[in-house]
């Protein structure tokens, strides 16, 4: 039975790992999954309208994407090392984004920087910028250089962390980086801990078995 700790190994069945981190990888694909396919039920029923289901449908894929939302948050502090072991079975993350061809992943990061960038420039057209069009620019200047960092810097074995928050939310999390940014922080400290946690013990091994190089 698979359960929450995780077991320490280059890879495992994607069954096997943490629970929340499942959840949270389910929970987003879900809410986008539910509207998609009542859109095709109502295609099929001759687009018949029933006034309580689009109500329903944003109910349902908003509390998906609220699980999804805390359940990252806890897997990206509680087991922020997972980003470095690989689903031997291949989890819907690696399966269907990072498997992708180089010009498919440079294109949606494109997009996500274009997005950013929009974000960043729409409230400033007129020349004034209200108390909350500053928020939006702030926030999307954090998801802008977020993104520059993915595309120039990133790289999944030196950034742990980073990995398992865009397994957790297949990626889209990037536009929500800027509210996990206390989780990272956490789960970066927790990592470097456990790294340094890591390396005493094999120093105090070789010292205890008499091993040097």
């Amino acid at each position: 039975m698979p359960t929450d700790e995780p077991a320490i190994g280059n890879s495992k069945m994607f069954g096997e790992f943490p629970l929340s981190i499942r959840i949270a990888q389910r929970s987003v694909v879900v809410a986008i999954l539910i509207p998609i396919i009542l859109r095709a039920l109502l295609r099929q029923r001759g687009k018949v309208k029933i006034p309580w289901m689009q109500f329903a449908v944003g109910a349902a894929s908003g509390v998906c994407v609220a699980v999804g939302f805390f359940a990252t948050y806890y897997a990206v502090i509680r087991y922020p090392y997972m980003g470095l072991v690989d689903a031997a079975d291949g989890d819907l993350f690696s399966k269907h984004i990072e498997s992708k061809k180089k010009w498919v992943r440079v294109a949606g990061i494109l997009i996500c920087l274009a997005i950013a960038s929009a974000g960043i420039l729409v409230p400033m057209g007129d020349g004034q910028v209200a108390g909350w069009e500053w928020l939006v620019i702030f926030y999307s200047s954090a998801v802008f250089l977020f993104v520059i960092f993915l595309m120039f810097y990133y790289d999944r074995i030196d950034h742990p962390t980073i990995a398992t928050f865009l397994r957790c939310s297949m990626g889209l999390g990037i536009f929500l980086f800027p509210l996990f940014i206390p989780a990272i922080i956490i789960g970066s400290m927790r990592v470097n801990t456990l790294l340094d946690e890591a390396i005493m013990k094999m120093e105090a091994e070789k010292k205890r078995t008499g091993f040097s190089e």
